[in-house]
C-alpha cells in the first residue's frame, strides 16, 4: 500500500483538528488517507464529514420513536425558522423514512445535506440554511482559530465563508480555504499569526498522538481537552504530548481497543439516500415518500 506523504498527513491532521476540534488517530488517518490516495479532493472530504451525525453533533436515543425523533430532530435543526407546515412535512417525511429502514444517522445526513444546499434566500427554508450554516462556519472559526483571533475577526471571516457559499462555494470548499489561509500566512503577521502558530502547535500534538504513537484508543473528551490547553506557547507541546503518553499507557486501558464513538470510515459509509430538495409547504406527503 502506498505511504502518505507528509503533506497529506498533515493535511488530514488540519482537517480533523479543524471539524472536529481533535486528532484523528491512526485508524481515521488510514482511512481518510486512502480516500485522498484514490483521488478524492480534501474539499470533498470535508463537505462528506460535515453532512454527519458525527458533526452535527446532537445525541438522541436509540429507543425513541420515529415520531419523536423526527421532532426533536426537526427543532434542533430548524428551530422556528420554517413555517409549522413545513417543518410537519418534514417530520412525516422523516417518520416514513425511518418506518422503511433508514437509520437516524441515514436521517441526519441526509437532511443536513438537502439543508446546506438551500439558498439563503428561498422563502420556505433560506432562513433554516443560513442559520445552520453560520452555526457550522462559527464552530469551524472557533475551532481554528481558538483564542489566537478576536470575536470581531472571527465574524469576518465567518461573513466571508457566507458570502462565497451564496456564490456556490461549498461548505467544504471553505472549510480549505480557512485551513489554507491559516497556513501559509507568516507568523509574524498581526492579525492573522498567531492563529498560523497556533495551528502548527496543535496540529503537532495531533501528529504526535495519531502517527508516532499510533493512537487509536483514547477517551475523544480527553483528547479534546487535551488539545484545548495547547496554546501559541511551545512548552504546552510537550506538556500535552505527556499527557498523551499518561493516556495511552497500559495502565490506563486505552492501547488495546479502538474508539467506536470517532470511527470516520463508519461516518463516511453512511448512505445518504437521494432528496433532491427540501419539501414546499404546499407538496403532498405523496410526492416526499414514493
Amino acid at each position: 500500500m502506498m505511504m502518505l506523504t507528509i503533506q497529506q498527513q498533515t493535511s488530514i491532521l488540519e482537517l480533523i483538528l479543524t471539524l472536529f476540534n481533535t486528532a484523528p488517530g491512526a485508524v481515521n488517518l488510514a482511512v481518510l488517507g486512502s480516500r485522498l490516495r484514490n483521488g478524492q479532493s480534501l474539499s470533498n472530504l470535508a463537505q462528506s464529514l460535515t453532512q454527519s451525525a458525527l458533526f452535527f453533533d446532537r445525541h438522541y436515543l436509540a429507543q425513541l420513536s420515529h415520531a419523536e425523533f423526527a421532532t426533536s430532530f426537526i427543532n434542533d435543526l430548524i428551530g422556528n425558522r420554517a413555517s409549522e407546515s413545513d417543518k410537519n412535512l418534514m417530520v412525516d417525511f422523516i417518520t416514513h423514512k425511518q418506518a422503511n429502514g433508514a437509520t437516524q444517522a441515514e436521517i441526519i445526513a441526509e437532511v443536513t445535506s438537502a439543508l446546506s444546499s438551500v439558498s439563503f434566500s428561498d422563502p420556505n427554508w433560506g432562513k433554516a440554511s443560513l442559520h445552520y450554516t453560520t452555526y457550522n462556519a462559527s464552530k469551524i472559526v472557533n475551532h481554528l482559530f481558538g483564542d489566537a483571533f478576536s470575536p470581531a475577526n472571527k465574524s469576518v471571516v465567518v461573513d466571508h465563508m457566507l458570502t462565497q457559499i451564496s456564490t456556490g462555494k461549498t461548505f467544504g470548499d471553505m472549510v480549505v480555504w480557512a485551513i489554507d489561509t491559516v497556513v501559509d500566512v507568516d507568523h509574524d503577521n498581526v492579525v492573522w499569526g498567531n492563529a498560523a502558530v497556533l495551528l502548527n502547535n496543535r496540529t503537532e500534538v495531533a501528529r504526535y498522538y495519531s502517527i508516532d504513537r499510533a493512537g487509536i484508543a483514547i477517551d475523544y473528551d480527553a483528547l479534546q481537552k487535551i488539545l484545548a490547553k495547547v496554546t501559541v506557547d511551545t512548552l504546552t507541546i510537550a506538556t500535552a504530548k505527556a499527557a498523551i503518553d499518561h493516556l495511552l499507557s497500559d495502565d490506563n486501558g486505552f492501547s488495546g481497543t479502538t474508539n467506536e464513538d470517532f470511527r470516520l470510515d463508519a461516518v463516511l459509509r453512511t448512505k445518504k439516500r437521494d432528496m433532491p430538495s427540501m419539501p414546499k409547504g404546499k407538496t403532498k406527503m405523496i410526492e416526499l415518500v414514493i
